[in-house]
């Protein structure tokens, strides 16, 4: 029995002697690695070990939390941590009975079916040697100095770096689970400069398997965009359509998870309460949450409390279908809204170990259409091709409404003529998800949300 098993035996056994209904035990293990090359020498190199546990109770249809961090768990000498386990399960037991009843406090079943094998755990990233993860940094930053070494003139933050973690869950109903899940990742900014202008862009990749990484191509694609926005023009102000790339479709898009959110819509913060079965947005959009998605970073067998990941459609050609729920939100509509089936749809998330899990995202996108960039184009008499928005976080999640400012391309039929900057684009968040008339073939994702390129049918963009 390994030493992770041995903590979490320890606080089984402290749990079973306290006089409580119910717990759940979340224990993480996981070593990070990160290098960052500047100027072809490694500027940082930083290894880093981590344990958390946390721990929830339910007493009398009350529900405390509490969590520890443990310190050099597994030492040569057996070590016992009951003293630590103890007091944390004591605070836990403490924080629930501070709490007011609620009878949709649950914990989730014992798994009755083997949950599937998930391609989401690289076995040899372990003993690849540190020499090779340094040159991977190392090409990365020289790829990008490569594209044009006389106008890249600087790279900042080439890094390379890699999780390993392995995550059980445990609670009182028998449910008893552990998943190992790696990610390496490169990201990289190169800083054009020409005439006393200077211009900077970022790519990146991610994937749960080393081999898979491609340094050179992400190193290239910022050395290129950072040299196409070079001689950015201002445009004149008016209505135009829009193609937004799918980097930055995904940003639009994360802002519209929190309105799928089981929670959101019954605290009425969501404008998608009680829409379910409306055309709500372009036909042409198709939008999932997908657990189980074989390359997405957010993939897993269960979710944050033990339920299995499952694929969630929630908008069907326009059509608003489903919302997302945890255990105690789809509870809480069974019991408030009589007829009601609601369960839970796999998506509990927990945001590290030092608070209690709620509603989340897994892999949330877009499905992707089957046009191509200039297709996308190719009808466009004037245009505007958005390739960066700055200011997302002033974005109203509730009315919609932004102003942000932004760059990208001015396209005069279907052709891109010249960089644009300096604009700024208003309209309102479901008012765009409504005017999409094109779906490119680009799915990308970043981080957990994923977008193709999407074209607008208008946007104000304010210019000259």
């Amino acid at each position: 029995m390994d030493g992770a098993n041995k903590i979490i035996d320890q606080a089984q056994e402290i749990l079973s002697r306290k006089p409580i209904d119910g717990y759940e035990v979340y224990f993480n293990q996981s070593s990070h690695f990160d290098i960052e090359s500047k100027d072809g020498k490694i500027e940082t190199l930083q290894t880093d070990q981590y344990l958390g546990m946390a721990f929830r109770i339910l007493n009398h249809q009350r529900m405390g939390f509490s969590y520890t961090t443990l310190s050099n768990p597994f030492p040569s000498a057996p070590q016992n941590f009951s003293g630590e386990l103890d007091r944390r399960i004591e605070d836990a037991i403490r924080s629930a009975e501070a709490t007011s009843p609620d009878p949709c406090f649950d914990f989730a079943p014992e798994l009755k079916a083997s949950l599937p094998e998930l391609p989401i755990f690289d076995e040899a990233l372990e003993g690849i040697s540190e020499k090779i993860k340094i040159e991977k940094a190392k090409d990365l930053e020289a790829s990008a100095k490569a594209v044009d070494p006389e106008r890249i003139k600087k790279v900042r933050k080439a890094s390379y770096q890699e999780v390993l973690s392995k995550t059980t869950l445990v609670n009182s109903n028998g449910l008893r689970y552990s998943y190992n899940h790696s990610l390496a990742s490169a990201s990289v900014t190169a800083v054009a400069e020409e005439s006393g202008e200077s211009e900077m862009a970022w790519d990146f990749d991610a994937s749960h398997f080393f081999n898979d990484l491609d340094v050179e191509k992400v190193g290239r694609s910022a050395g290129r965009r950072a040299l196409e926005r070079l001689g950015g023009k201002r445009i004149p102000t008016g209505v135009y359509p829009v193609l937004i790339r799918n980097h930055v479709a995904s940003e639009f898009l994360s802002l519209l998870a929190h309105s799928f959110f089981a929670d959101q819509v019954q605290k009425g913060k969501s404008p998608l309460r009680g829409k379910q079965g409306e055309r709500f947005f372009s036909p042409l959009l198709t939008i999932v949450d997908d657990g189980l998605y074989s390359k997405g970073i957010a993939t897993a067998p269960f979710d944050g409390e033990g339920m299995p990941s499952q694929r969630t459609p929630l908008v069907t050609q326009g059509d608003l279908t489903h919302y997302l729920y945890d255990r105690y939100w789809a509870n809480r509509e069974n019991l408030f809204s009589p007829g009601s089936r609601a369960g839970s749809t796999g998506n509990s998330r927990r945001h590290g170990i030092k608070s209690p899990p709620g509603v989340g995202i897994s892999n949330f996108f877009i499905e992707p259409g089957d046009l191509v960039l200039p297709k996308l184009m190719e009808d466009f008499l004037h245009g505007v091709v958005v390739e960066e928005v700055m200011g997302l976080h002033t974005v109203d999640p509730i009315s919609g409404d932004f102003s942000l400012g932004c760059s990208g391309d001015w396209i005069d039929r279907g052709q891109k003529v010249h960089p644009v900057k300096s604009i700024a684009i208003a309209g309102n968040l479901f008012e765009l998800f409504r005017g999409v008339i094109g779906v490119g073939d680009d799915l990308r994702f970043f981080g957990a949300v994923g977008a193709p390129s999407l074209l607008i049918k208008e946007l104000f963009i304010s210019g000259n």
